[in-house]
């Protein structure tokens, strides 16, 4: 004997579908009546139609909720690294000359906030430059630096995982844009062989 598949009657396009094609409600323990492909059609038609008030609906259950939209923005952003990646850097391409305008800009309104990040990161500096460190020969490897590139710390001075000395076994000339782009993180390679 065969099993049947229970279908039903979409109130909407008068087709009938399989009970998988309608949502479940709990409330009254039944299918909805109109099938999830009108239901979606009819949100997107509504949507359009009521943008300020979905807009309202949206701000006001975010509010409600903070924590919980932000694990959805992190479990989205960490299920979509890639694509967020692909598109900030597609950004920045096109619009290279107006994001560096917009970085000048900020730089210009906020010197003291520059300043004070400066002031942070020479002091963790000075606070991570032991006694026995060879001042000297940090001095040369600075003035030696080739152009385009940046002195880094191998062990960033200040990271989650670690915190580096500003020493001179820790120092490395690396090109501008990959010491930029790596940040205070550290590989797992460097943290076994550190």
């Amino acid at each position: 004997m065969k099993a049947t598949i229970e279908t039903q009657v979409c109130t909407k396009c008068r087709l009938e579908k399989p009970l998988s094609e309608y949502q479940f409600r709990k409330d009254t323990q039944k299918h909805r009546r109109d099938c999830k492909d009108c239901q979606s059609k009819y949100q997107k038609i509504y949507q359009k139609a009521n943008l300020e008030k979905e807009r309202a609906r949206v701000i006001a259950w975010q509010k409600a909720n903070p924590e919980r939209c932000k694990a959805n923005r992190k479990a989205w952003k960490e299920a979509n690294l890639e694509k967020v990646k692909a598109n900030r850097k597609a950004y920045y391409e096109a619009n290279r000359e107006r994001e560096r305008n917009i970085q000048q800009n900020w730089v210009r309104a906020n010197r003291e906030k520059c300043r004070s990040y400066t002031a942070k990161r020479r002091a963790a500096k000075s606070q991570a430059t032991p006694a026995w460190a060879n001042l000297q020969k940090i001095q040369e490897i600075y003035l030696n630096c080739p152009p385009g590139h940046h002195i880094d710390h191998v062990f960033p001075l200040n990271s989650p995982i670690m915190c580096g000395l500003h020493v001179e076994n820790n120092l490395q000339y690396l090109p501008a844009k990959e010491n930029i782009s790596k940040g205070n993180r550290v590989t797992l390679e460097e943290q076994l062989n550190g």
